[in-house]
């Protein structure tokens, strides 16, 4: 037992940081498609990515160490179908016609091997048809593909770490994870009976998407600013400093494109949000909007270090008191920024350019 539990105890140290790194990634999927991301489909996918990596973990763990595998000398593949049936038959008290004999054999290894290779797809079957929606000849196709990659890493040796395979080859494990997929197939509209349907949930999904959340706009301002930083990281490259890099970037993207594309930034366009003032859009309610935002409020912690720098050079009572508007701006715009959060307050530069986030996902993309 302890064989199976160390790949499902790997597997819960490693979901969490592999979760952590397609957060970014899954949400800016959902808001760009959806305009939303609902609990239940989030906990739908996750659970299927945990579901994998215990399935790959399964079939490579535990480890042996590589003096051990270098000193094998048992076979690699065995690629007569059915052997195992064999097997089972050789090693265990089954005997068709003797019930009795059925409880024992479930117990011996054999059994327990072949049974354990059809539940490990199981779960796949059902995510494909209830999820994915695939049809019985794409789950028959992707279990087998699934197990086969499966059987491949062990015969490549772990991708060449090891200098042999430490696991065998087998045709059977072909068979029987396919049939598991195949039955988790069949037997999915037993758990679907508990579960919204698929077009269930992109229906609910749409509908949530018809407004813009916050979470869904605080998505789109970590795209814009992650965006920043790695253009900002490759300019560098080329000997360009920070504070030129950036001016360059917010004209561009964060200036230009908004002016030209209904308020989009890079962020607004990924999740599908626009500004709009719904007596009219004038364009230079954009420039009232970004100008403030990507060019005083941001940049303020660099102010506030040329200022302190400009203090050994010019007058160091007017460099002070520059200093200190520039912290009362800055903590009055943070806590703004956080009410906006938990109530409907507006940022002041929303307020004087009468721009609202709106959504471009509408019911006809459903």
């Amino acid at each position: 037992m302890s064989v199976y539990l160390i790949p499902i105890q790997v597997a819960m140290i490693v979901f969490p940081i592999i979760a952590f790194c397609l957060t970014l990634p899954y949400a800016i999927y959902q808001y760009h498609k959806y305009g939303s991301i609902p609990i239940l489909r989030s906990l739908i996918i996750f659970s299927f990515i945990y579901y994998m990596i215990n399935a790959y973990f399964m079939t490579m763990l535990p480890l042996p160490s590589i003096e051990s595998v270098a000193k094998m000398t048992s076979p690699i593949m065995e690629l007569r179908p059915f052997h195992s049936v064999g097997e089972i038959i050789q090693t265990t008290p089954f005997i068709w016609n003797q019930p009795s004999t059925y409880i024992p054999t479930l117990k011996q290894p054999a059994m327990m091997v072949t049974l354990f290779n059809i539940l490990l797809t199981f779960p796949f079957g059902v995510y494909l048809r209830y999820y994915f929606q695939c049809s019985l000849k794409k789950t028959i196709l992707f279990s087998f593909l699934l197990s086969l990659s499966f059987e491949l890493i062990q015969l490549s040796a772990l991708f060449g770490i090891y200098p042999r395979p430490y696991r065998l080859f087998e045709v059977d494990d072909l068979i029987t994870n396919t049939l598991g997929g195949t039955l988790g197939y069949a037997i999915c509209p037993l758990f679907a009976k508990f579960l919204p349907s698929r077009e269930k949930l992109d229906a609910i999904a749409y509908e949530k998407g018809q407004k813009v959340s916050k979470p869904r706009k605080f998505f789109a301002f970590i795209i814009d600013a992650l965006f920043i930083v790695i253009i900002m990281l490759m300019l560098h490259f080329i000997n360009i400093p920070y504070h030129i890099s950036y001016f360059i970037i917010i004209c561009i993207f964060y200036i230009l494109l908004p002016f030209c594309k209904h308020g989009q930034t890079i962020g607004k366009l990924l999740t599908r949000i626009a500004l709009e003032n719904p007596a009219g859009t004038k364009k230079y309610q954009y420039l009232i909007h970004y100008i403030p935002l990507y060019l005083f409020i941001l940049p303020t912690p660099y102010y506030f270090y040329q200022l302190l720098l400009l203090t050994k050079q010019i007058n160091p009572i007017l460099c002070y008191s520059g200093i200190i508007i520039l912290l009362i701006i800055f903590f009055l715009t943070l806590c703004q920024f956080i009410l906006s959060f938990f109530s409907s307050t507006k940022m002041w530069f929303d307020y004087y350019s009468h721009l609202t986030h709106v959504s471009l996902i509408h019911k006809d993309n459903n």
